[in-house]
C-alpha cells in the first residue's frame, strides 16, 4: 500500500473529523499509530533538524512541523517520501517507540485482528481509513495495509503518486480504480498491480470499498548525519 499524488494535502480541520462509517471486514480499532510522533523521534535520534528533512523530502518546514505536532495528517505517499529522506524503511514511521527492540526480520509476525494497528488519519483526506498489518516488523520488503474508502467523503479529483509499486486485492465492495490514463472496474476478488509513480486513486461505486493494499518501495539509502547520505 505504499499508496498513493497530485500532492493535495488536507487541512487540519478535514483530517480531524471522526469517522462513523461502516467498519471494514474484521476491523478492530486496535492500537492507533501517531506517525507524527514517530517522525519527530526518528529525526531527533539522527540529530537532524526539521528543515533538514523538509529540504530532503521537498516539503516546507512548516508542513513538517504540523505533521510532527499532529496538526496535519499526511497521506501514506508523503510518509514514504519522508522515510526516504530519513533513510529508513517506511515501517519505522508506523511503529511505537520500541527502544530498538523491534521484531527480528527473520521471525514470523502474527497479528491477531484485535492487535491490528490503525494509522491515525492516514491523511489521504476524509473518507480514507487505514490499518497497518505488519507495523511490528522493522525491516521488510512490503508494507501491507487494509484500506477502506467511503465514497461520500473522498475528493473525487484527488490522485496519489509515490515511489515503488503497489498491489491491491478487493475484499468487499466495488470501485473504479484509475491508474494513469486507464480505469479498471474492480469488484470483490479482483486485483490490480501497477507502477505507483503513475497518478492513481480508487473511486467507490454504490458504497464503501475495502481492499488489501501492499506497497513495495525502492531500496533506501541510509542517511545518518546532517546533510549527509
Amino acid at each position: 500500500m505504499f499508496l498513493f499524488m497530485k500532492q493535495m494535502f488536507p487541512n487540519s480541520k478535514s483530517t480531524s473529523r471522526q469517522h462513523k462509517s461502516p467498519s471494514a471486514p474484521g476491523e478492530s480499532s486496535g492500537t492507533v499509530i501517531h506517525v507524527g510522533e514517530s517522525l519527530r523521534r526518528l529525526r531527533a535520534r539522527m540529530g537532524l533538524r526539521v528543515e533538514d528533512i523538509a529540504h530532503r523530502a521537498g516539503f516546507t518546514k512548516g508542513f513538517l512541523s504540523k505533521i510532527e505536532n499532529g496538526k496535519s495528517s499526511p497521506p501514506i505517499a508523503t510518509l514514504m517520501r519522508l522515510a526516504d529522506a530519513l533513510g529508513v524503511d517506511p515501517a519505522a514511521l508506523f511503529q511505537a517507540d520500541t527502544n530498538g527492540n523491534s521484531r527480528d526480520s527473520s521471525s514470523a509476525l502474527h497479528v491477531p485482528v484485535a492487535n491490528r494497528q490503525r494509522v491515525q488519519n492516514a491523511g489521504a483526506g476524509p473518507g480514507y481509513q487505514y490499518w497497518a498489518l505488519a507495523a511490528g516488523r522493522a525491516h521488510k520488503a512490503m508494507e501491507p495495509f487494509v484500506l477502506t474508502v467511503h465514497p461520500k467523503e473522498v475528493d473525487p479529483k484527488k490522485t496519489f503518486q509515490h515511489p515503488g509499486e503497489e498491489f491491491i486485492f478487493v475484499l468487499n465492495g466495488r470501485c473504479d480504480y484509475r491508474v494513469g490514463d486507464e480505469t479498471f472496474d474492480l469488484k470483490a476478488g479482483d486485483s490490480l498491480y501497477f507502477d505507483a509513480r503513475k497518478p492513481h486513486a480508487p473511486h467507490p461505486k454504490g458504497g464503501p470499498v475495502t481492499f488489501l493494499a501492499i506497497f513495495c518501495a525502492p531500496p533506501k539509502t541510509v542517511r545518518t548525519k546532517k546533510g549527509a547520505r
